[in-house]
């Protein structure tokens, strides 16, 4: 046999691109992800043992690896390819360990799969890096102790079917904070002037924000962001009678320009993609989940199209800054590129091991549209988006000149805002946020008429404009994305799954795009707050993530880390007393306490779901529902609802049993016999009749 070697990959999706650029003188197979893990129905740990694990080739890789252990008895050397990243190094160890190949090995690693990158790696292989490895198996570890542990006592103390994780418990504390503190929030209500003054025949959009005492109104910004209360006490708040009155009071004054302040602004590009922004973008422009970004971004890397996705690198090789500067100067030509290439510096806490943002691959970067017949439309999207941001990060900054206009009777003031780009620059090319560029770049230019200091201008359509202030948005995929990176909690590569997660787990319903916690999601945080507080503390948790970082380069042993985290010591209490501690299931299971009116109210968790009890008695609440909206009325309702006789529509004619018009948690439906239907749209308790019930019940 002539001389061969073997290249391993991850995906197999890789292969066909890879053979292109080795030829003959590689057998590439792919491990098709882990070969082995810990094992599925038990911890897998010998934690009195240095935490040794025991690892299982699983179920579906059994063929892989016996394919691979043929292969590599007739082999010269193997080279190992598998993704540059903590679980890519591990992979990588775990193929050696259960190989126990005989020839040279060597670890191969590129950041793109192009023949440049390939060959660039063929000349420059290293060795396993086993702080990487011990790195992975630390966090994977820590995964297993919460997962197994943890979960096991929320399973028993709470509800069956419950689970707590690392990252996950964090992420879903964040958004119950966030509903908490919309339940808190007191909505206020203010009444402002707004509309247009006129300027030949041109309109002036205005806002009232002084009156004739120099007292300033109150804006949104006057109110607590959290609370809803007001905090401005040198502003003056105007109720709906009080604008009513200006409107009358002053539509006939004489009306000038008092001043005109021009500020220019410097607005300079974004950085390109890494792992976590360009979930945030994705989820904001394409309407993807975090889930599809990750996977489409998969495919277009593994077909050579964008360099590896999971990175927090921000910065670009100097082949991409070439290639840049290249479509920058064909496309918007020598003014749009700036004296010197634009180098960004991570904010985040860690840079990943990938060493470069996600760009297009290769030398030269190629245009969207001639990609087009190749690629998904999906994917044709996110290469697309990519292509533009990494352009748009070596571009020139936007100029922008911002106008306040002044306009007053002398005793009251309105102020209008205007906007004009005097320079695009990199928004020629990206604009965050729009799928459309260039519309947006019209959207951002708020044009005001040319005016001098004393013109006189007309009141035209002012009105008085109610407002009402509002709680702190929910978190959307996106915004949950960059909080968690903001806070330095896991890692951006996991966040898609974490999102599947908490959504799939029941704890998260997203509507209209708002991620909001459950019941369920309340429970799961407040018994880990009660009993686990470490689990779902933001600092602790992000801590844990500059330890494991330290590992990975080698500053801190795994066992040390894994001894100091379960085991009691120097103060700080361990996993291990957490889980000896005594829990109080009827505590343990209490969601939140309602008290209105002198009636109360408790939502609980129990055995079969949610319910809520008033003077023992019990309805069950659906899921669905959203924490922050129920209310004691609400619960009365249902619970009247459940004991109200239901009422006769009439009888089935096929059958001759009678139809009952019902009321259940999810609302009235009818009952006959066997059969059990829900009402369809437009037709409810109140309206319908013995024919409709009929009709419903032969459907």
């Amino acid at each position: 046999m002539s001389t061969k070697n073997l290249l391993i990959v991850e995906s197999p999706s890789k292969i066909k691109t890879l053979k292109k650029f080795l030829g003959d003188d590689f057998v590439i197979e792919a491990s098709v992800g882990h070969i082995r893990d810990l094992p599925d129905k038990k911890i897998g740990i010998d934690i009195d043992n240095e935490f040794k694990p025991t690892y299982i080739v699983s179920d579906k890789s059994k063929k892989v690896v016996k394919h691979l252990k043929k292969i590599t008895k007739d082999i010269d050397a193997l080279y190992i390819a598998t993704d540059p990243d903590r679980e890519g190094e591990a992979i990588a160890w775990h193929l050696l360990d259960e190989l126990k190949p005989k020839v040279p090995i060597k670890r191969m690693v590129f950041n793109e799969i192009t023949k440049s990158a390939v060959s660039s790696a063929l000349k420059d292989t290293r060795e396993i890096d086993m702080s990487l490895v011990n790195a992975q198996e630390c966090r994977r570890f820590l995964d297993r102790l919460f997962g197994f542990l943890v979960s096991n006592e929320l399973r028993f103390n709470v509800k069956s079917g419950l689970s707590a994780g690392r990252v996950q418990s964090p992420a879903l504390k964040i958004l119950v904070d966030r509903e908490k503190q919309r339940t808190n929030f007191s909505i206020s209500e203010y009444w402002d002037l707004q509309g247009n003054f006129k300027y030949n025949d041109e309109k002036i959009f205005c806002k009232l924000v002084s009156l004739k005492n120099g007292k300033k109104i109150v804006t949104s910004n006057s109110f607590n962001r959290l609370t809803g209360k007001m905090e401005d006490s040198k502003s003056e708040i105007l109720n709906q009678n009080q604008a009513e009155d200006l409107i009358s009071q002053l539509q006939n004054n004489v009306w000038k320009v008092t001043n005109i302040d021009t500020k220019p602004k410097t607005q300079n590009p974004y950085p390109p993609f890494i792992t976590s922004t360009l979930q945030q973008e994705g989820i904001r422009k394409l309407r993807m989940n975090s889930n599809q970004i990750m996977s489409v971004a998969q495919s277009l890397y593994q077909s050579g199209y964008i360099t590896y996705m999971r990175t927090d690198s921000i910065s670009l090789s100097k082949e991409a800054l070439d290639a840049a500067k290249k479509v920058i100067k064909e496309k918007y030509g020598e003014s749009y590129i700036p004296k010197k290439p634009r180098l960004y510096k991570s904010k985040t806490k860690n840079a990943q091991e990938a060493h470069e943002a996600i760009r297009p691959a290769g030398s030269s970067f190629i245009e969207p549209n001639k990609l087009k017949s190749k690629l998904s439309d999906a994917e044709y999207k996110l290469y697309d988006m990519i292509w533009k941001r990494t352009v748009a990060s070596q571009m020139e900054s936007a100029k922008i000149e911002q106008t306040k206009l002044e306009i007053s009777d002398g005793d009251y003031i309105f102020t209008a805002h205007g906007k004009t780009i005097k320079f695009a620059g990199f928004l020629k090319a990206y604009v965050e946020g729009s799928d459309n560029p260039d519309a947006n770049l019209d959207d951002m230019e708020k044009m005001l008429p040319e005016v001098k200091k004393g013109d006189r201008v007309q009141w035209d359509d002012i009105l008085p404009k109610k407002h009402l202030t509002k709680p702190v948005s929910r978190f959307t995929e996106a915004s949950l994305v960059k909080e968690l990176e903001s806070l330095g909690i896991g890692r951006p590569s996991t966040y898609a799954t974490i999102m599947q997660n908490i959504q799939f787990k029941g704890y998260v319903n997203k509507v209209k795009g708002a991620m909001i916690p459950t019941f369920t999601g309340y429970a799961v945080v407040q018994f880990l707050e009660k009993y686990y507080d470490d689990l779902v503390n933001l600092d602790y948790t992000s801590n844990m993530e500059d330890d494991l970082d330290k590992i990975s380069i080698g500053k801190m042993k795994k066992e040390d880390y894994l001894n100091n985290f379960y085991f009691t010591s120097n103060g700080h209490t361990g996993l291990k007393d957490k889980l000896e501690q005594e829990y109080d299931k009827n505590l343990s299971r209490l969601i939140t306490s309602l008290n209105e009116n002198d009636v109360a109210a408790e939502i609980r968790i129990g055995r079969y779901g949610i319910y809520a009890e008033i003077d023992n008695e019990r309805v069950t609440l659906d899921n669905n529902l959203v924490p922050s909206d129920i209310c004691i009325k609400d619960i009365l309702k249902m619970i009247n609802d459940k004991n109200t006789e239901p009422s006769e529509l009439g009888k089935d004619i096929e059958s001759g049993n009678p139809i009952l018009l019902k009321k259940g948690r999810f609302g009235p439906y009818l009952h006959c016999g066997d059969k059990m239907k829900s009402l369809p749209p437009g037709v409810t308790d109140t309206n319908i009749t013995e024919e409709i019930a009929c009709k419903i019940v032969e459907m």
